[in-house]
C-alpha cells in the first residue's frame, strides 16, 4: 500500500531532490544521445515531450477562442506517481539505447 500523505501532518509526500536530479540527468542524456531525424532537442524540450506522452495534456481555451494543449505537470505528482512516471520514461529511453545507470557508474 502506498502512503501518499504524511501520517502526522497529512501533507502530500513529494519526490526527493535526488529523484528530481536523476530525472533531469536522464533528460540531459536524452538531449545528448537521441536526435530524431538528426535534430537535437534540449532537456527542457524532452521534459515537455515526456510529460505530454506519459502524463497526457489538458486543453485550455483562451479568451480569444484559441485552444492550447498543455502537458500535465510533474510537480503535481506524489512520490509513487512520480516513481511510476520515471519508470515509464526510463523504459522509453532504454528502448532508444539510453541507460542512465551506465553514466552514473562511470562518474
Amino acid at each position: 500500500m502506498r502512503v501518499d500523505r504524511c501520517p502526522v501532518c497529512k501533507r502530500r509526500t513529494t519526490r526527493s531532490s535526488e529523484s528530481n536530479r536523476r530525472y533531469w540527468a536522464l533528460l540531459h542524456v536524452l538531449a545528448e544521445e537521441v536526435k530524431p531525424a538528426g535534430v537535437a532537442y534540449s532537456a527542457d524540450q524532452w521534459h515537455t515531450y515526456c510529460k505530454s506522452r506519459f502524463l497526457g495534456c489538458d486543453d485550455m481555451t483562451l479568451p480569444n477562442g484559441k485552444t492550447l494543449t498543455i502537458p500535465k505537470s510533474t510537480a503535481n505528482l506524489d512520490t509513487g506517481a512520480f516513481n511510476d512516471y520515471m519508470t515509464e520514461v526510463e523504459a522509453w529511453a532504454n528502448e532508444r539505447g539510453v541507460y542512465l545507470e551506465d553514466r552514473e557508474n562511470a562518474a
